[in-house]
This record gives C-alpha cells, structure tokens and sequence, in this order.
C-alpha cells in the first residue's frame, strides 16, 4: 500500500510539473558561473553550487538571509542535556522527498553515516566529526555511528563525544542536508551529478554544463514557491553574464568586483546592490620552516610584520576593488561574535624594510604566490606595495582545479584568500581555517597552543559573551602578534536585479534563489 501511495504521488507530481511549464509560466534566470562540479553538499564546497543545491535539497536547519536560524526538516531546535553530549530531535510529519518517500529517521542517520563513510570523500567532516562513532567511520574502523539512536520514525538522538556550542549552527548548513536513503543508494557515485533528490522547493531537471533547470516542487511541503521554474545558466566568464544581465536575457546575477566600476553612470548600474558578505579578505601564508626544500623566509614573524607594513590596504581597497570594502583591523568580521573595533594596520614600508633586517634579511626576501585569474588585479598591485619594502612576491597564476591541490596539499606558499563563513560565528572560519588541527589543509601550518586553547574554549561554551571574549583574544594573537595570515579588507558584494525583481537580499555567501525573491 505504501509503494502504491508513493508511486501515485511520483505520477501527480509529474503531471503537476508537465501541466505546469505552459507559456504563461512563471520563471526566474538566474546567472552564475560554471562551478564545474557535483550538485552533491557533501562532496563539494562551491557556493555557486550550493546556491542550486539549496533549491533541492534541505537540512534539519537554515541560516535565511537575515542571517537567523530557523528550524526546516526539524520541527524546533533540539533537546540538549544537561553535560551538552545529547541532542534530541524531533522530525517534522509528513514531509516528503521529491521521489514520492516519505522523510524519516532512517534517512537522516544514512546521510550521517555517508558523511563518515570513507569512500563517500567528504570534505566537510571536521564541522560534525564531534558525533560519537564519526572518527572510528572515517579511519576505517566501523561502519555506523555509535553516537546516533533512533528512537522512533519521526526521533532521534545525536551524541558528541564532547560538548560543541556550534553543532546546531552547522546542521544549519548544506552539507548538512539529508538525503533520501533508497534514492542515494540506487544513485551511487551519480549522486549529485546525474541525480539529486530532496524535500526542496524545486527539483533538479535537465542539467549539463551550460545550464541548469529547477521544477517547482508541487507537493512542497512548506510555502509554495515563487516560481514555476528556475532557469540558472552557467557562463565560463563574469563578461559575458554581466553583459546577458544588460540584454535583459538573466533576471539575476552576482557583479564582479572589477566589472562594477566600469558601469557607473550606465542605466544598467542602476540595478547594481552592494551587501555585506560575513568574509574577510587576506594573503595566506605558509608557515612552515622549509618550503620546496628550502628556508622559508615566512616563517619567521618578523618578516610577516614586514609584509603586513608594506601593504597600503587604502589604496587596495578603493583605487583596485572600486571602494567595495572596509580596510580590515583583524581576521573576525564586524558582523561576527567577537569583533573589536582596533587601529588600523600601519602602512610603513620604511618600517617593513627595519624590520626585515632584524629578521636577517638587510637585502630583502623572495617567495611565490600562487594565484587565480580573479585574484590578480589585488595581488599585482600589493606585489608593487611589497617591491617598494625591498620584498619580491612572485606571480604564479594556475587556474582554480590547480589552486585548490595546491592549498589542500601544503603546498601553496602564498595566495589570496576569500574566506567567508555561512552564519556569523567565528568558529565557522578561524577555527576552520587556522586551529592546529585545520590549519595543514589550508597550506598555513600555523600552531599556537594558546591559540588553540582559546579557540578549544570557545568551542565549548554555551555563553556568547564569554565567547565572543574568547574569540577576540585569539584573533589578536593570531592576526596582530603572530601575523599567522595578513588581514586585508572586508569586502562589499554586488548584485544586479532587474527593476521588477522583489525581496531578494544577501545575508553570507550563498545566493538564496529559491524562497523569499519573487516578481513585482
């Protein structure tokens, strides 16, 4: 009876969808770029990615663009015990996947237990790796999560092997997004290429590397979307979008930076909105002893400092990235816990130059930055900041794939680094990116005990105003006495959107297309 009911419910779907797309239909074109990988969270960190990925599949939780977390396929946030090890979720009733199964608890620890399953490739297990069982999973040593009980179809029970104030933010996240078991498993490694299934507002259509279209999920469980379709075009340059958008051929699209100057005073740029993303902007440096077999002059802080002092982030800011952005005081970004508003950076490279000779370096320093196509026009103009310092940055540009194994590796020396978190707590980007245990996945190599400790104790504590302490000490540390990475800006976002286009707003990284935006 049960298969007969899904299998009725897949046909009404599909008749809904076939009768819905006439010519009257009502459809948004969005513009991205290519991501050039996997529709599946868990396997990918892209955010033009997860901007699609969040139209089809949804998690026990949402960060929404007012940057709030609301309660999705959970009915409201859990129950925790008292020592901070247990969660007790309950499932919202009756919500279906768009295959016509019904979500349950079943599925939900399939999709944490796929997380943790080796072959699966997942990246992003440190954010849950907190869950009983999930180390033993990923070294190979068990095949199930010990820290997840079932108690019912619609309950469940979540233990960590030690108290984590964030583990509720990031199951607000989409890698965190739960898949229907029976579909995921009959997929296999097309999940997220050929095949994506969830309880989202959309479901994935036809897709290949020029466009991809989202139907309207009618049986949605929550509010009806806005929208019969969505029709998101990948384009391999930010050129050709922009100059789509001005057709009048995309609806919607994100303005790169060096673009934006280029359209003042065009009627097009009446359409241009700046938002604030949760990033910051930085160089990232390796900071290991040796590189490439040789002494590596980054890791000695002085030369750090010098770096830092030769750079006029000013003139960065508002002559090479059109004013889009704030010149930034630390790594912690001032919509984040944590933030303090400190003196500006100096801008001495008479300063920087004193400072390399303390170093040992009264001729100077030499190192290589690995760098993207996007990355140049800032890079090039602080490699002319350091040149004036006595300090030679050398340019090496490799296309993204490359970029990526180079940092994943350890073997980036140097590069621009965007780095935003998806809702705004620190331990969602420091932590991620510069504790000990992070930091060798990021080519940073930094390790300071105190450091770590006050990250460790932030991690823990269920107070936000003794964290949000906590985490202004460690970017002090981190990014004023050790110089671990060398803060830039905090950068401004742009979008466009045609005049009929209503309440669409950014509130991190990630386009949310598919809930609040509509037409006039």
């Amino acid at each position: 009876m049960k298969k007969l009911m899904a299998l009725l419910l897949v046909l009404t779907m599909a008749m809904s969808v076939a009768s819905a797309f006439a010519d009257d239909a009502k459809v948004l074109h969005f513009g991205e770029i290519n991501p050039k990988v996997g529709y599946d969270p868990q396997t990918n960190t892209n955010s033009r990615a997860t901007t699609i990925e969040e139209c089809v599949v949804e998690g026990l939780y949402f960060w929404n663009d007012q940057n709030e977390e609301i309660p999705v396929l959970a009915k409201d946030f859990p129950t925790i015990s008292e020592d901070g090890l247990v969660y007790t979720f309950s499932l919202r009733e009756g919500v279906y996947f768009s295959n016509g199964t019904e979500l349950t608890s079943e599925d939900v620890k399939y999709t944490f237990e796929r997380m943790f399953t080796p072959a699966t490739g997942a990246l992003s297990t440190y954010m849950y790796n907190m869950i009983a069982g999930a180390k033993e999973m990923l070294a190979g040593e068990a095949t199930e999560l010990s820290g997840f009980e079932i108690v019912d179809k619609y309950t469940f029970k979540i233990t960590l092997t030690q108290p984590f104030s964030c583990f509720t933010k990031n199951l607000g996240i989409v890698y965190a997004a739960i898949f229907p078991k029976d579909a995921c498993e009959a997929a296999g490694s097309d999940w997220g290429i050929g095949t994506l299934v969830g309880t989202g507002p959309y479901i994935l259509g036809e897709h290949d590397n020029s466009s991809v279209t989202l139907n309207k999920n009618p049986n949605y469980w929550g509010s009806e979307p806005h929208f019969d379709q969505i029709i998101v075009t990948l384009f391999d340059d930010e050129n050709t979008k922009l100059l789509a958008f001005e057709n009048g051929d995309l609806d919607l699209c994100q303005v790169p930076t060096d673009l934006y100057l280029q359209y003042q005073g065009t009627e097009t740029a009446n359409k241009f909105h700046i938002y604030y993303p949760l990033g910051t902007v930085f160089l990232s440096l390796n900071l290991s002893e040796e590189f490439n077999g040789e002494k590596n002059p980054l890791a000695d802080v002085k030369v750090r400092e010098a770096i830092s002092m030769a750079i006029d982030r000013e003139t960065l800011v508002e002559f090479i990235d059109n004013g889009l952005g704030t010149v930034a005081t630390g790594t912690v970004n001032p919509a984040q816990l944590g933030f303090v508003q400190r003196e500006a950076y100096p801008y001495d490279p008479d300063g920087a130059k004193a400072l390399l000779a303390e170093a040992g370096y009264p001729d100077g320093v030499s190192f290589t930055a690995q760098i993207r196509s996007t990355d140049q026009p800032d890079m090039v103009q602080i490699q002319s900041d350091l040149a004036a310092a006595g300090i030679d940055m050398k340019l090496e540009l490799v296309d993204a794939a490359t970029w990526t194994s180079l940092r994943n590796a350890g073997n980036a020396q140097c590069e621009w680094m965007g780095w935003f978190p998806l809702y705004a707590d620190p331990d969602n980007n420091i932590y991620s990116y510069f504790h000990s245990s992070n930091a060798p996945g990021k080519s940073v190599f930094y390790n300071n005990p105190e450091f770590d400790a006050l990250m460790d104790a932030a991690r823990i504590s269920t107070d936000d105003e003794e964290r949000g302490d906590l985490y202004a000490q460690a970017d002090e540390i981190m990014s004023r006495q050790d110089y671990a990475c060398i803060p830039l800006y905090y950068p401004n976002y742009v979008f466009a959107a045609q005049d009929y286009v209503t309440n669409f707003t950014v509130g991190n990284l990630i386009y949310q297309i598919c809930y609040d935006v509509d037409f006039k």
